[in-house]
């Protein structure tokens, strides 16, 4: 009866290996991955999964893996997996790019022999292309086979046993720290009595969850959680230009670049690179908007001002993205300009047309065609339904049915700025052949109102486009992702917030994307004044994740057995939008002065400098930000709740005197009985530690009922810095003159404490910080500026004003140095400015007149 048992049980698990290699593909879930750090890193930085860091399960006959790899490495050999039986045999899976182009796949008895070759194409090496992998290891019939690409590969005479208590490692392994350009997702392991699912999409942290069991099983050294890519918008570049720059890209090389008047930067999106290259001729149109256009057919740009130059003047010109030649195309113009209109071509991309826009006080709806024979814009007629007139809406690129879609925007129905304006959440499809306009939909969406930036991307299988949006009524601002359906507009937000300036109707932003890297980017460009800008560029991996799937991402994991309603509950309400940056204006009255400090005149773009990026490194001042031990970025690891714990905790170690645990209840959860909270604290605080293991020299102690953390000499914190200058300043009655509070003026001048941050709990903080600031820093801009380091004195006073937006001294000097760096016109401007405000918000006149602070009697040094 035994033997007729296991016989029968036998034939059960044949039947399970079966199923279980017909279903790996739906038992598989949505994941994004991990990548591994490769050996471009150094050898103690590079990734190494252990698939059962402990509690390591016992495989009978078979051990069968499925896995999906992505490969884009031409340079190195790595070790893709190891496998370590109990007898210390080792066997592994390696990846080699043959000096020929013939990039392998090969499995191999380590130290013995090699004994499976799967070839690859070169077309599959790419970051984000997928290859399915399925291992079967067959231990009684001593064979391994691997599936690939629609075709097994097998060999024999590996002498396993019956059974195996694999250790199993991807990457960096216990014998070989080779690792190849890849990364890994949905990985199953099983025998066929049992089956262990790692889908990879952790976000954070190094332990590696079964996604059936949600128990931990694995642990990654180094990890490269692939969801924040596709998540969080990755800055790649910044410029700065004191002339009108237009920004675009070409799809034909994959490149982003930007153009002025007599030069050309690009930047590469496969590469990161950067370079300059000199136009054979300067462009012949005066650059106002610096908009354009590219015709991948011609690999052209043409550069285009609606509005005509104060001189006559050309309006359209084309160069050539080859030659770097300008070459005049014609003058014509219309009549207003055309803020945050549309431009599109055709299917054949032979006639470009212009839609909307603002100008002249009036929103518009007209669309136009560029006559390149009689060089004029023809306006042409569409029937169908009417778009109302509207600026800020987004357009895409014709389909092969020579179809635009217009989505959204800001205007009225008459078009007559005096009436007002309304947000328009509507979709349009505009039949270029035929004249015709079809109305898709219209919704109301239950947030915050937004408008689109200028393109719409059209997804592959087009049913959905994906764009850019932003409430732009606000100076200070944020962009997310959105994806809409085509059929009945419903969307889901699907990206992180990337913060915006957007001060100056100038300001223009871009969505493209690039369908061999497969990610969007964006072009930001922010505009100080109508000259002065910067274009920063940012890029998201493909595809996005939701809001939604990304919360669901970042809840706590537990072993099902000890989980409870609770926990759950508490697990949610604490690392909800974990990792979004949260800008918000500060309660406080903030002056009309927030731009950044005029750049020097210069034709030459530079560079924007970021912060210095120092290992385990907290900013407070300004932006919140925190750098680990590698000087990595980590902030967005600081859900809102963990960062107000973290900062709570900070803020009262310095002395370390620390937090008692009913403080952290009370202020953290105010609306919540303090009893009620120890579940969702005690999350919080689990997580905290997670984040904080990355720092060296920080350590989070509990005792007396007291949190605190201990920190190390090597830990930077900007706030603590600047506090004891000002209290050894403070403390000094004849200080000594190399003893000034300008010694740490860098990181005084990133904001005020906390700036975007706005709790209430705060602003007591805040304060007291504003306070013992001011009378020391005040009495430096007059000295600053006698001295003749006006643009010193400039800054200076923007801190001051920052505080107290009304300060006489601030103002003072502020106007007398923009009058030596700028001149007295724009001094007077500033002034008119700051009098405006002062005497809305105060309800008084300003008393001091403009030619009292800045004539030439009172301005010398």
């Amino acid at each position: 009866m035994i033997k007729n048992g296991r016989i029968l049980l036998l034939n059960l698990k044949v039947y399970k290996i079966v199923l279980l290699f017909i279903m790996l593909p739906a038992l598989t879930v949505k994941a994004q991955g991990l990548m591994f750090n490769s050996n471009d890193s150094l050898m103690s930085e590079r990734t190494s999964y252990t698939v059962f860091s402990s509690d390591v399960p016992t495989f009978y006959d078979h051990l069968l893996m499925s896995f999906d790899l992505s490969l884009w490495d031409n340079e190195h050999l790595g070790y893709v997996f190891n496998i370590i039986d109990g007898k210390n045999n080792s066997y592994s899976l390696t990846y080699i790019y043959n000096y020929n182009g013939s990039p392998t796949l090969n499995f191999n008895i380590d130290s013995k022999s090699n004994k499976i070759k799967i070839p690859l194409s070169l077309s599959q090496l790419n970051k984000r292309n997928w290859i399915n992998i399925k291992v079967d290891i067959d231990l009684k019939a001593n064979t391994v086979g691997f599936f690939v690409n629609g075709k097994w590969y097998k060999a024999r005479d590996f002498g396993f046993d019956a059974k195996i208590k694999p250790i199993i490692t991807f990457g960096k392994n216990p014998h070989y720290s080779d690792v190849p350009k890849m990364a890994v997702k949905n990985l199953t392991v099983g025998d066929g009595y049992k089956t262990y699912h790692f889908a990879l999409n952790e976000w954070a942290g190094s332990a590696v969850h079964d996604n059936s069991t949600r128990e931990v099983r694995g642990h990654v050294d180094n990890p490269v959680w692939l969801i924040n890519g596709s998540y969080f918008w990755e800055k790649r570049a910044a410029f700065s230009f004191n002339q009108v720059a237009g920004v675009n890209y070409n799809p034909n090389n994959q490149t982003v670049f930007i153009f002025k008047s007599d030069t050309l930067l690009l930047y590469d999106m496969k590469t990161g690179n950067t370079s300059a290259k000199a136009f054979q001729n300067t462009v012949p149109v005066p650059l106002l908007l610096g908009k354009s256009i590219v015709n991948t057919r011609e690999n052209k740009c043409y550069a285009y001002e609606v509005l005509r130059a104060s001189k006559p003047s050309p309006c359209i010109a084309s160069f050539d993205l080859n030659t770097l030649k300008w070459d005049v195309i014609g003058n014509a113009n219309i009549k207003e300009q055309r803020h945050h209109h549309n431009i599109f071509y055709d299917k054949d991309q032979l006639d470009f047309y212009l839609f909307g826009g603002y100008g002249s006080f009036a929103y518009h709806n007209d669309f136009f065609r560029y006559n390149r024979q009689a060089d004029n814009w023809d306006k042409v007629a569409f029937t169908g339904d009417r778009i109302s007139p509207r600026f800020f809406s987004a357009s895409s690129q014709a389909n092969d049915h020579n179809e635009v879609y217009i989505f959204g925007g800001y205007g009225n129905q008459s078009g007559n700025q005096i009436v007002g304006g309304k947000h328009f959440y509507d979709l349009y499809r505009v039949n270029l052949t035929n004249h015709t306009v079809k109305k898709c939909w219209e919704i109301k969406p239950n947030e915050e109102d937004f408008v689109p930036t200028n393109n719409l991307i059209i997804s592959k299988d087009g049913k959905h486009f994906y764009a850019l949006c932003y409430p732009h009524e606000r100076p200070k601002t944020q962009l997310r992702l959105y994806k809409f359906s085509i059929k009945d507009g419903s969307y889901q937000v699907v990206s992180g917030k990337i913060p915006v300036t957007s001060e100056r109707i100038e300001s223009d932003i871009n969505l493209f994307f690039n369908p061999k890297q497969e990610e969007f980017f964006c072009t930001i460009q922010e505009f100080t004044n109508p000259s002065n800008s910067t274009i920063r560029i940012l890029a998201l991996e493909f595809p996005p994740v939701s809001q939604q799937e990304y919360e669901q991402a970042q809840k706590a994991v537990t072993p099902a057995r000890a989980v409870n309603k609770y926990l759950v509950w508490g697990v949610v309400a604490s690392l909800l939008s974990a990792g979004v940056l949260i800008f918000v204006f500060r309660r406080k009255f903030r002056g009309p002065e927030q731009q950044p400090a005029e750049e020097d005149a210069s034709a030459v773009p530079v560079m924007v400098k970021e912060d210095e990026k120092k290992a385990n490194a907290i900013y407070l001042l300004g932006e919140f930000t925190v750098y680990d031990k590698n000087s990595r970025d980590i902030t967005y690891l600081f859900s809102p709740k963990i960062k107000q714990l973290f900062i709570l905790i900070l803020l009262n170690s310095k002395d370390e005197s620390g937090v008692v645990s009913k403080k952290i209840s009370a202020v953290l959860w105010p609306d919540k009985d303090v009893a009620k909270t120890k579940n969702i604290k005690g999350v919080t605080i689990n997580h905290l530690r997670n984040i904080i293991a990355d720092i060296d020299g920080i350590e989070l102690a509990f005792l007396n009922d007291t949190y605190s953390f201990k920190i190390a000499d090597n830990v930077f914190c900007d706030y603590f810095i600047v506090t004891d200058d000002i209290k050894q300043i403070g403390g000094i009655s004849d200080k000594p003159a190399d003893v000034s509070i300008l010694t740490h003026f860098d990181l005084i001048a990133r904001g005020g404490l906390l700036q975007y941050i706005s709790e209430n709990w705060l602003d007591d903080i805040k304060l007291v910080y504003e306070e013992a600031l001011m009378p020391i820093i005040l009495p430096e801009v007059k000295k600053v500026y006698e001295s003749g380091d006006f643009r010193k004195a400039l800054d200076i006073s923007r801190v001051v004003l920052n505080i107290d937006p009304f300060n006489d001294v601030a103002i003072k000097y502020k106007l007398k140095a923009l009058r030596r760096i700028k001149g007295i016109e724009y001094a007077r401007k500033t002034y008119d400015e700051f009098t405006a405000e002062y005497e809305k918000s105060l309800g008084i006149e300003y008393a001091v007149p403009f030619d009292k602070i800045c004539s030439n009697k009172t301005d010398q040094r």
